[in-house]
């Protein structure tokens, strides 16, 4: 087995709260160069781009 299994977690939707709940873009939960930790950070952008305007 070469990839874990996918734990049914939305990563994109963690990352795109996380700003709302205080977390900062460096505490992403998973290891750089996953698919989990692009989809938190591109959430984590996301919510960052959305509070701007």
């Amino acid at each position: 087995m070469t990839e874990p299994p996918d734990d049914n977690l939305d990563h994109y939707a963690l990352g795109f709260y996380a700003p709302s709940k205080g977390l900062s873009r460096d505490a992403c939960p998973y290891a750089v160069g996953t698919e989990a930790h692009a989809q938190w950070t591109a959430g984590y952008d996301a919510a960052m781009k959305e509070e701007e305007t």
